[in-house]
C-alpha cells in the first residue's frame, strides 16, 4: 500500500479504532472500576495495585513480542494473536472471583495492548504517511480518546446495571468488533520486505544528517541519548500507570464526589488527546526534544497538584499538568527516536523501549502498599513527581546523537528480528 493509496484511510481508521478500545479498557477506566471491585471482593489495595503493576509489565515484558510478530507473519498475524488475547482478557476481568484471575485477566490484557497498539500501528503509519508526526499525532489522539470514553462508559453502564461485571462484558464484544476491522485492513506479510530495506528518515540536527544512514539498533544502544529518550517514556508510563490507577480513590479520600472524580480522570484524558492532535502538527515544526522537556514540566506539576488536590484548583492543575504531559510524551518519544536514529532501526528501538520501561509497573505496587501502610496515596505521588523532575534535568542537557568515527566502516545490516 503506497503513501498515496486511498485505503490507507480504513488503516489508519482501523488501527486507530483497536487503540482506542484498548485505551478504554485499561488504564485510566480500570482506576475507576477497581473502587468497587475491591469493595465487593474485599481485597485490599496491595492486591488491587498489583493487578495493575502485572498490566504495565505485560506490556512491557511483550513489547518485542509485536516486532517478532510483525517481521515473521505481518501486522495482520500480531492483529489476530492481539485480538483473541483482548478479548480472552476482558473476559476473564468480567468472570473475577479471586485475585488470581484479576491477575492473570490484567496480564493478558496488558499482552494484547502490545500486540495492537503503539508498535504496530507507529510501524504501519509511519510508512502510509508522509507527514508523519501529524499522522501519529492524530493516531495518538485517538488512543487517548479511548482513556477518556473509558471511565465515563464505566460510569454510564454502573448507573444502568448497577454492576462492574457488565462493562468488562461489553468490552469483549468491543475487542472482537475492533479486531476484525483491523485484521481486514493492516497490511499483510508480504509488505514487509519494503519496510526493512526503507532508507532511513534524515532529519534532526545537521552534524547527525551525515551518519544517521547508517545508524543500527547495536550503535542506538551505545548513546546515553536512547537511555534518555527510555526515560522520558518510562515516567510517561509511571505516572499513567500510578496516577490513572489511584486518583479516583485518592480524590474521594480526600472530600471529592466519586463522580466528579471519575470525570476528572476523563477530563485529563480528554484535553491530553487534543494536546495530542496539536502535538503532532506542532510536531512539523517544533524540535521533539522540546516536546519531551514541556511534557516532563506538566508532568511534575500535575503530579504535585494531585498529590496535594482537595479543591478545584488543584485538581485542575492536576488535569492540565498530566493531560499535557501524557498528550506529548509519547509523541515526543516516538519522534526523538525517529529523528535521532532513522527509520530503518525504529521497530527494534521502539519495542526495546518499551521492554526496558517494563521498570515503571512497579509504582502501582508500591503505590498500593503505600496506601495500605500510610493511609494515603500522596506520598507515592511525590515521588512520582520528584523522579519526573530527575528526568526533565537529564532532557534539557541532551544533546544530538552522532556516530562514533569509524562507526561507518563498521555498520552491519541488522539481522531481521
Amino acid at each position: 500500500m503506497s503513501p498515496t493509496s486511498p485505503l490507507r484511510w480504513f488503516t489508519f481508521a482501523a488501527l486507530s479504532l483497536i487503540f482506542f478500545v484498548v485505551s478504554a479498557g485499561t488504564f485510566s477506566s480500570l482506576g475507576v472500576v477497581l473502587p468497587a471491585m475491591v469493595t465487593e471482593l474485599g481485597w485490599s489495595w496491595t492486591e488491587a495495585g498489583l493487578g495493575y503493576t502485572f498490566l504495565g509489565l505485560a506490556c512491557g515484558l511483550a513489547s518485542f513480542a509485536p516486532a517478532v510478530l510483525i517481521r515473521k507473519i505481518g501486522v495482520r498475524g500480531s492483529m489476530v494473536c492481539g485480538t483473541i488475547t483482548m478479548a480472552a482478557g476482558f473476559l476473564a476481568m468480567a468472570l473475577t472471583q479471586t485475585v488470581w484471575l484479576y491477575l492473570a485477566a490484567t496480564l493478558l490484557i496488558g499482552l494484547s495492548f502490545a500486540l495492537v497498539s503503539t508498535v504496530p500501528g507507529t510501524h504501519v503509519l509511519t510508512d502510509l504517511f508522509k507527514n508523519r508526526s501529524t499522522a501519529l499525532g492524530a493516531y495518538f489522539t485517538i488512543g487517548a480518546l479511548g482513556q477518556v470514553a473509558g471511565p465515563l462508559f464505566y460510569v454510564a453502564i454502573h448507573e444502568m446495571t448497577n454492576g462492574w461485571r457488565p462493562y468488562w462484558y461489553a468490552f469483549v464484544g468491543l475487542a472482537l468488533t475492533a479486531g476484525i476491522f483491523a485484521i481486514v485492513t493492516t497490511p499483510g506479510r508480504h509488505d514487509e520486505s519494503k519496510h526493512v530495506t526503507a532508507a532511513p528518515e534524515q532529519a534532526g540536527a545537521p552534524e547527525m544528517i551525515q551518519g544517521l544512514k547508517d545508524w543500527t539498533v547495536r550503535h542506538a544502544l551505545a548513546t546515553s541519548q536512547f537511555y534518555i529518550v527510555v526515560a522520558g517514556y518510562t515516567t510517561y508510563l509511571l505516572i499513567n500507570t500510578v496516577a490513572h490507577g489511584f486518583a479516583v480513590q485518592h480524590l474521594t479520600e480526600r472530600g471529592v464526589d466519586p463522580k466528579a472524580a471519575a470525570a476528572m480522570l476523563s477530563l485529563e484524558a480528554l484535553f491530553g488527546a487534543g494536546v495530542s492532535l496539536l502535538g503532532g502538527m506542532a510536531g512539523e515544526r517544533v524540535s521533539a526534544k522540546t516536546l519531551m522537556i514541556l511534557s516532563l514540566v506538566a508532568l511534575t506539576a500535575g503530579m504535585v497538584g494531585l498529590a496535594e488536590a482537595r479543591s478545584w484548583g488543584l485538581m485542575m492543575v492536576y488535569v492540565v499538568g498530566v493531560g499535557l504531559g501524557f498528550g506529548l510524551s509519547l509523541l515526543s518519544a516516538t519522534m526523538l527516536l525517529l529523528r535521532y536514529f532513522g527509520k530503518k532501526p525504529n521497530l527494534e528501538l521502539f519495542s526495546i523501549m518499551c521492554l526496558i520501561s517494563t521498570s515503571a509497573a512497579i509504582g502501582p505496587a508500591l503505590g498500593g502498599w503505600a496506601r495500605d501502610t500510610l493511609g494515603s496515596f500522596t506520598l507515592m505521588f511525590l515521588v512520582c513527581a520528584a523522579f519526573t523532575g530527575a528526568m526533565l534535568i537529564a532532557t534539557v542537557f541532551m544533546r544530538a546523537p552522532v556516530l562514533p568515527r569509524g562507526s561507518e566502516l563498521d555498520a552491519q545490516p541488522e539481522p531481521a528480528a
